[in-house]
C-alpha cells in the first residue's frame, strides 16, 4: 500500500509542477519584463546607478506614450467600415493614422533629445541597439516556447 502512495505521489508530484510551470509560462507579466529590459539595457549601455535612475523614467515616459499612440493607431485600423463608408471617409482614416505616425516619430525625437541631456549620447545609442537586442532575442524565446506545441490551424511539421 505504501508503494502504491510513493509511486503515485511520485508521478504527480512531477506532473503537477509541470502544469503549474506550463500555466505560469503563458502569462505575461509586465513588471518582469520591464526587470529584464532594464537589467539588460543598462549593463549593455554601461549605466551607472545614477544613470540609469536619470535614464529610465524619460525612457519609461516615451515609451508610455507611444504606446498610447500605438493604440490609437490600432482602433482605427480595427475599426470596421459601416455600409454607408465612402472613399473621403477611408482617406480621412489614412490620413489621420499617419498623422499619429508622424507624432509618435516626433515624440521620439523630443524625448531622445531628453535622454541625451541625462546621459551621454554615446549610452543613450547603446541603449537604443540594447533594446533592439533585447527584444529580438524575447521573440527568439517565444518562438522556442511555443515552437514545440502546435498550435490551433496549423498543420505539423
Amino acid at each position: 500500500m505504501k508503494k502504491g502512495i510513493l509511486f503515485a505521489l511520485g508521478i504527480l508530484v512531477p506532473v503537477c509542477c509541470a502544469l503549474a510551470q506550463q500555466h505560469r509560462r503563458g502569462k505575461f507579466d509586465p513588471e518582469e519584463f520591464k526587470a529584464k529590459l532594464e537589467n539588460f539595457v543598462t549593463s549593455q549601455a554601461g549605466f551607472t546607478p545614477e544613470e540609469a535612475q536619470a535614464f529610465y523614467p524619460i525612457y519609461h515616459e516615451m515609451k508610455g506614450k507611444q504606446r498610447q499612440l500605438q493604440r490609437s493607431i490600432y482602433r482605427l485600423k480595427k475599426k470596421a467600415p459601416t455600409e454607408n463608408t465612402d472613399e473621403q471617409d477611408y482617406a480621412n482614416t489614412i490620413q489621420r493614422i499617419k498623422d499619429l505616425g508622424v507624432e509618435m516619430a516626433q515624440l521620439e525625437v523630443a524625448y531622445y533629445k531628453k535622454m541625451c541631456n541625462a546621459v551621454s549620447p554615446q549610452k543613450v545609442y547603446k541603449a537604443m541597439c540594447a533594446e533592439d537586442v533585447f527584444h529580438r532575442k524575447m521573440l527568439e524565446e517565444f518562438g522556442h516556447d511555443r515552437q514545440n506545441r502546435p498550435q490551433e490551424g496549423q498543420r505539423p511539421k
